[in-house]
């Protein structure tokens, strides 16, 4: 499974989130959006939008998303 984690330095939904990947032993790459402007741009093409954590597994993009709905995904993979 290919994960990738769009996230913003401060962001309580952003660090619950990484928590909880971290705490299940998920494999995923962080990318932090507020210090790195090509992630920014990155995850504003993907998504259409600005907000995050913003979530793509395996392609599949899943914006302003949070633990729960993430859980859910994993759960069915």
């Amino acid at each position: 499974m290919d994960i990738t984690v769009y996230t913003k330095k401060g962001c309580f939904w952003c660090e619950e989130l990484l928590d909880f990947m971290v705490e299940n032993n998920v494999v995923f790459v962080e990318k932090e959006v507020r210090g790195n402007s090509n992630f920014f741009e990155e995850m504003k093409n993907l998504s259409g939008q600005t907000l995050a954590p913003t979530v793509v597994v395996d392609g599949v993009v899943y914006p302003d998303t949070d633990k729960e709905e993430i859980k859910k995904i994993l759960k069915n993979k």
